[in-house]
């Protein structure tokens, strides 16, 4: 299987141990916050794009502003989310499930890449993946 590789399924494979190792050091508060403010300000940005047309007519001042939007709510979630998990358990639980998460996240990039469709001969594992997915 190796053979079949690409060099898209190693640079999958290079995020899956950065995201593992920035897991261990960031820990399971650090982790579940940074996927949970993406996630927000995936969707803020969405959102705000959608309705800055209303108030903004120039194109650099409206992405301006849908990109303080998705700071500052990528900041509040990031900021929160860690706040309230941070207390729920001990350091050394933290760092390993930090690092389990990490490993989760970074395994979870040829499925997410899967259900996108885009470019998959690009990426045996993201190919083989979409077979099983779609």
């Amino acid at each position: 299987m190796i053979e079949l590789f690409q060099p898209a399924d190693y640079v999958i494979a290079v995020l899956a141990v950065v995201f593992s190792v920035m897991g261990l050091f960031r820990g399971f508060s650090g982790m579940l916050a940074f996927a949970l403010a993406s996630v927000a300000a995936i969707s803020v940005g969405s959102l705000a794009w959608n309705f800055s047309e209303i108030y903004f007519e120039v194109l650099w001042a409206r992405g301006l502003a849908v990109l303080l939007a998705v700071l500052f709510a990528f900041w509040i979630v990031r900021v929160l989310v860690r706040k309230l998990v941070n207390g729920l358990l001990a350091q050394p639980a933290d760092s390993i499930f930090g690092f389990l998460s990490g490993l989760i996240l970074g395994a979870l990039l040829p499925v997410g890449w899967a259900f996108s469709g885009l470019f998959l001969e690009y990426s045996h594992l993201a190919s083989e993946v979409a077979r099983y997915v779609g």
